[in-house]
This record gives C-alpha cells, sequence and structure tokens, in this order.
C-alpha cells in the first residue's frame, strides 16, 4: 500500500502534506513525514518574473501526470495573465469541498497581495482546519456525499443540528465557541473576499458564556512543579502510544516565562545579546514583540517594536545559572541554544508543562500560559499605575510618552519578583542576594 503519491522532481512542482504543513522532498534534515497519503496534495509554484514574486495553487490531481499537466497549466496563466483576463469574478466553486480547501490556501497567504497577508501562526492554521474536519465529520455522518455537498445546503437546520452534534461531544465552552467563531470567519471570507451571495447564518449562534481567563499560578504551585519535573516518571501514555515528556530546558523555559511573562515563540527567540547592562549590572532584556511585529506585517529590523523586560531578582537567578557571566553578547539562544528544530519545541512545551502539573494532583488545572497571566498581575501590582497626571486616558500616556527601557531598568534596580522566595526548607521568604554575582561584569 502506498504511503505517498507519486513524485518526481519537476519544476514548479512540490509535493506538500496538510497535516505536518510541510513540503516533502524538500532537503529538511530530520523532517519526515509520516502521515497518510489522503493528507498530502500537489502544490503548484510560479515566479511571475516580478522580482521574487511567486503565485501558488493547490492541485486537484492526485496523479504525477495530472499534476504535470496542472502545473504547466498553471504557469501559462501566470505568464501570461492577459490572456486569461476574461472577466474580474472567476467562477465561483458550489461545492463546500473547494471553498475549505482555497480558504486553507488563503490562510498561508497562498496568492494574498503582499499588503493583505495575515501571517497567520501554523497553530491557529492548524486549530481551524480541525474545527472544519469536524464539521466535515458531521455532513458525512448524516448521510451526505461530502465531495458534492454544496454551500447553499449549509442553513439555520443545519447549522442548529451541528450546535446539538458538538453539544452531545461533551466538549467545554471554549471548544464549543471555537467551532462556531471558525465556521463564522470562513462564511466571512466567502462572502467579503469571494464575493459569494450566501448568508453567514453562523452569525446567529449564540456563544456560550465562557470563565474569565485571568487565572495566575501560585507561589507554591509554581515551586512544587519546579521539584516534580525530572527523567523519571515521565513517560506519557495514549492508547498503545507512549512519549517522554520531558526535556532537559524545560525547568528552564517554565522559569524564563514565570520571570520575563513573554509568549512562548518570544523564549524560544531570545538570545543573549538581547540583554542590556547599565555600570556592568544587567538590567533589562530588549526582546522583539513577536505578534505585533507580524500583525503589523513588520519583517524589517528597523521597524520592529520591542518590549523591553524588567530583569529582576528571579531573572537574574535564572540567568546566573544558565552562564550569563561567559554568554554576554553571545548569538547563542538561551534556552537549549544546542536545538535546531524550535518551532516544534514551542509547539510541544505546552504539553510538556500540562503533564507535569497534573502530577500535583491539584483539584483544579493550570496551564504554561497562566505563567503570562502569572507575571502581568505581579508586574500590574509592582507598578501601581493605570492612570496618569498628565493625561486623562493612560493609553495616550503610554504609547507617546512611557519610556519603557527605563521603567524596566528601575524595575530591575529595585528588586522586581514574581514570586517570593522558596527556601531548602519549602518555606516562601523574602528576597535573593543574587546581584553580587555580576559585579565582575
Amino acid at each position: 500500500m502506498k504511503n505517498e503519491l507519486e513524485y518526481h522532481k519537476f519544476k514548479g512542482l512540490f509535493l506538500y502534506c496538510n497535516k505536518c504543513d510541510n513540503y516533502i522532498h524538500q532537503k529538511q534534515k530530520g523532517k519526515k513525514c509520516s502521515h497518510p497519503i489522503e493528507k498530502q496534495v500537489y502544490k503548484a509554484i510560479i515566479r511571475t518574473g516580478n522580482g521574487y514574486e511567486r503565485k501558488f495553487k493547490t492541485l486537484d490531481a492526485r496523479d504525477f501526470a495530472g499534476a504535470v499537466k496542472e502545473t504547466l497549466d498553471f504557469e501559462d496563466k501566470v505568464k501570461n495573465p492577459h490572456l486569461y483576463q476574461q472577466s474580474n469574478n472567476p467562477k465561483q466553486s458550489p461545492y463546500l469541498e473547494d471553498t475549505i480547501r482555497m480558504y486553507i490556501d488563503h490562510m498561508h497567504d497562498e496568492e494574498v497581495p503582499h499588503h493583505k497577508k495575515s501571517y497567520l501562526s501554523k497553530s491557529y492554521i492548524e486549530s481551524t482546519r480541525t474545527f472544519l474536519k469536524e464539521f466535515k465529520s458531521f455532513i458525512v455522518n448524516s448521510g451526505a456525499d461530502f465531495h458534492t455537498y454544496k454551500l447553499s445546503l449549509i442553513n439555520d437546520s443545519v447549522v442548529g443540528k451541528f450546535s446539538a452534534y458538538l453539544e452531545n461531544k461533551d466538549i467545554s465552552n471554549y471548544t464549543f465557541n471555537g467551532h462556531i467563531k471558525a465556521m463564522r470567519i470562513f462564511f466571512n471570507y466567502l462572502i467579503k473576499n469571494k464575493g459569494y451571495n450566501i448568508k453567514n447564518v453562523w452569525k446567529e449562534v449564540k456563544l456560550k458564556s465562557e470563565r474569565a481567563t485571568n487565572v495566575s499560578i501560585s507561589a507554591k504551585d509554581f515551586y512544587d512543579l519546579l521539584s516534580i519535573i525530572g527523567p523519571d516518571d515521565a513517560i506519557a501514555k495514549t492508547g498503545k502510544t507512549k512519549r517522554n515528556m520531558y526535556r532537559p530546558w524545560l525547568k528552564d523555559l517554565i522559569r524564563l516565562k514565570a520571570y520575563t511573562g513573554r509568549r512562548n515563540a518570544e523564549l524560544f527567540a531570545m538570545r543573549w545579546n538581547m540583554i542590556h547592562f547599565e555600570e556592568g549590572m544587567p538590567v533589562y532584556i530588549e526582546s522583539p514583540n513577536i505578534k505585533v511585529n507580524k500583525q503589523q506585517n513588520n519583517f524589517d529590523e528597523k521597524d520592529y517594536q520591542f518590549v523591553y523586560i524588567p530583569i529582576g531578582e528571579e531573572l537574574l537567578d535564572l540567568l546566573m545559572d544558565l552562564n550569563l557571566l561567559e554568554n554576554v553578547d553571545s548569538n547563542d539562544h538561551i534556552i537549549a541554544p544546542d536545538s535546531k528544530n524550535r518551532d516544534d519545541m514551542e509547539k510541544q512545551t505546552s504539553k510538556y508543562f500540562t503533564f507535569f502539573f497534573n502530577k500535583l494532583n491539584r483539584n483544579y488545572s493550570r496551564q504554561l500560559k497562566h505563567l503570562r497571566k502569572t507575571y502581568i498581575t505581579s508586574e500590574d501590582l509592582y507598578l501601581n499605575s493605570g492612570f496618569s497626571m498628565q493625561h486623562g486616558n493612560y493609553k495616550i500616556t503610554d504609547k507617546f510618552y512611557v519610556d519603557k527601557n527605563v521603567i524596566a531598568t528601575k524595575m530591575a534596580l529595585n528588586g522586581f519578583r514574581i514570586f517570593p522566595v522558596n527556601n531548602k526548607k519549602g518555606t516562601l521568604v523574602g528576597h535573593s542576594d543574587n546581584k553580587k554575582g555580576v559585579t565582575s561584569l
């Protein structure tokens, strides 16, 4: 039984896996696709002749010969657009399967003008794909042929039955809302971007109430968690599958998350040369705000927006543990500098955290993201800001007047902490005195 579509090297033609979001047969060391053949598609990528601009197309063919023909046809259209400008409104497919495929290409910014690209994260695209796949399962389980199922069939009756179908799965309110929001955004794309004359029937579904997400992690939970992370008893079992959830860098990553409050992508991108010093003391980390820069299409470093993270007592302790003195101005990553596949590390870290937290046997759950909320809560309490002596609206002061690297420096020098110190006996005490260790810088 074949586990891969037939492929031979052909200019502009590529084999792609929708599951792992990777091109197969490209020379990417260590990246192998083991997903079923149903997840694979042929893609054509053609240069337009205008600088580095390229056009992308997911092909319909399921055999190599058909894919070559579609690639050549697509290349002809790209290279000779004037011959194909019969209408500004291309023919709209009435089928749900085609529009889902088109929408997924759009989320990958394929054939999207540069100024309209979204640069969506892989995790967002994958979660949306999962939600759309669930709707497909619902359609198939209802007895319909998904390949010939038309968009026009999705009416209030179908939406109501799908809502009941989700509720019967006993999923959380967050997950229910995620499904509905994904379908809303999908239909909104078809209506606004592709001109489909359909009603967004998903807008009338009432979303379920969600608990406040401002959950923080206590000092006891934090220190207890760090104490149990290790290679012993670290195997997660799912059916017949066993997986080692321990990584040597996991404790350091969790501490860095707690002491900086930054998003996972930024933590794995942090380098030693982002640390700024004053009079030999490390005072703050200047880190690019990856989320904001993506949203604003800032890909030139001179246009970056940065966050300034004060190096408080706990963060200084961590940096010293990771050999700050030997890494001053180094371009190495702070976390796991020898690891190459950082996207995969970022994707899996939350699962590792949850696995070990569950071992604490609390009657509640906590996630890695809650450390960011914990940090922001502590920061807010420490600064006690939110008002301005100069402006009625603090946002004006914050955006145009506050020098955040100065604030970060003062926070560091004044002993900013997230948690009380945990001494060897497990008792929470005052503060640490590790700043003495960096006076030689």
